[in-house]
């Protein structure tokens, strides 16, 4: 007779929890899911370094791995993360820095293009506002503003981005997991319209105080570009310092 072994339960609901992201696909909008065209896998590294209590910077690493022809892209960032507000919740780990405030907000600068090279290179400016709003079954209200200061191989543009999103914290297992949905629209100035939505879902766990894994599936939609038409599966890594 086979006996379960207590200490391997936390490893188990880590993989119960992200083979579930896989299944929630199903809950975004059917006309995103019809008109995805690309297919893109995404591994990011994200670190958090903790300067204060009110600030904290933020470095970031990405790929794009797309199918077909279409060439990798990566994109490497750093950001300045400062709270306007005091502390939400004093009690919750330091890793939480984001969840710990009703609103704080971001400055940051990241360079994206073909890692072969080859095609435009991409240099943002970034400037977010994030509010959290209590609903209730602790559940959380998060709504994001964003200003895109782009210079695309010297063209200047603008991109302005909304998203609003829900998400509320489990410890299955006493595993803190935090499964999450968010929906975003862009107004692209060079367009002169809202022509691009971003459907997004997932799931991050801790595997320790140190570091967090995330998991989550994407659709975007382009009105105005159907080549732009995207479906993400995004594995991001996340150190805390």
């Amino acid at each position: 007779m086979c006996h379960s072994n207590p200490q391997r339960a936390p490893m188990k609901q880590r993989i119960a929890v992200a083979a579930w992201t896989a299944c929630v696909v199903a809950l975004l909008p059917p006309c995103a899911q019809a008109q995805a065209q690309v297919k893109a896998l995404a591994p990011e590294l994200n670190v958090y370094v903790k300067l204060s209590d009110q600030t904290r910077l933020y470095l970031l690493g990405d790929l794009s791995i797309y199918d077909g022809d279409v060439p990798t892209g990566g994109e490497l960032g750093a950001s300045l993360d400062f709270t306007l507000m005091p502390r939400l919740r004093t009690g919750l780990r330091e890793a939480d820095w984001a969840r710990e405030r009703y609103f704080w907000t971001r400055i940051g600068y990241t360079v994206s293009g073909a890692v072969n090279g080859q095609g435009p290179v991409e240099r943002r400016g970034i400037l977010e506002l994030t509010a959290r709003v209590e609903l209730p079954e602790q559940v959380w209200l998060v709504n994001r503003a964003r200003l895109d200061v782009r210079d695309i191989d010297g063209v200047a543009s603008q991109r302005y981005r909304l998203r609003v999103g829900v998400e509320r914290e489990f410890t299955p297992g006493g595993v803190p997991t935090v499964p999450y949905a968010q929906a975003e629209t862009f107004y692209d100035t060079r367009t002169g319209s809202w022509n691009r939505q971003l459907y997004k879902t997932g799931v991050e766990v801790e595997l320790n105080k140190d570091w967090r894994y995330e998991v989550y599936v994407s659709r975007q939609v382009d009105s105005l570009a159907p080549s732009a038409n995207l479906a993400t599966l995004g594995l991001v890594l996340k150190h805390y310092r």
